[in-house]
């Protein structure tokens, strides 16, 4: 069994970062504490769901997308990370500056990041691929 051949594009990378900065300043605005426990930025909107529950969702559902939307083998786990890279940058980077919350609650919002990202793209391109091979066979 030979490893597959990543070729990935920078460009997409980049962009993937950039959809994760922005997520999650986003996140902010709302009125979600998805960077620290208290809001970065002043909102007078409250979401009215945890925490806890939304940001992996959401990030959960971006991550399908990209798994999804990868066409080489290989490169869809590194897609996810490169979306949930600035999830996990954010929340420590802040921690250090702003020393706000504990480091359960910094550890959390990390982890939504790239593991999470990156598990649930690769699962989601190994799902499509098997359904694609399953209807070549019939």
């Amino acid at each position: 069994m030979s490893m597959p051949r990543i070729i990935l594009k920078q460009k997409l990378c980049l962009l993937l970062f950039a959809a994760g900065i922005v997520m999650s300043l986003i996140f902010d605005l709302v009125g979600i504490g998805a960077v620290a426990p208290g809001l970065v930025f002043d909102s007078s909107v409250k979401f009215p769901l945890p925490d806890h529950i939304i940001v992996p969702a959401v990030y959960s559902a971006a991550a399908v997308i990209v798994g999804l939307a990868t066409k080489r083998k290989g490169n869809s786990p590194i897609y996810g990370a490169c979306l949930g890279q600035a999830q996990l940058l954010l929340p420590i980077i802040l921690f250090f500056v702003l020393h706000e919350g504990n480091a359960f609650g910094i550890l959390w919002r990390s982890l939504c990041g790239l593991p999470l990202t990156a598990c649930i793209s690769g699962a989601a391109y190994s799902v499509k691929q098997l359904v694609k091979n399953s209807a070549k066979t019939k």
